[in-house]
């Protein structure tokens, strides 16, 4: 089981929300640092993934459960020259 440095729950919020949610929290986390999204949206699952390899996170794994989701992401570790 992986261990997560942050939760972010993201349950019963409609798309957009738990995506831009995500994405702002990674934002305000440290380089290495792993994420927990728990969310119960069918469509977020997918979204917030799409959007972990977009940016260039990890997806460390998945939970699927009947009724919810969990998803741990590793923030990337930051490039030479980024800000």
């Amino acid at each position: 089981m992986v261990e997560a440095d942050e939760k972010l729950d993201v349950r019963r919020m409609a798309c957009p929300m738990p995506v831009l949610l995500t994405r702002r929290k990674l934002a305000q986390m440290e380089c290495g640092k792993v994420l927990e999204v728990v969310g119960d949206y069918p469509t977020a699952k997918e979204n917030i993934q799409r959007l972990v390899r977009e940016q260039g996170h990890e997806v460390l794994d998945v939970v699927d459960e009947r009724s919810w989701f969990g998803i741990f992401i590793k923030k990337k570790e930051s490039a030479v020259g980024e800000m």
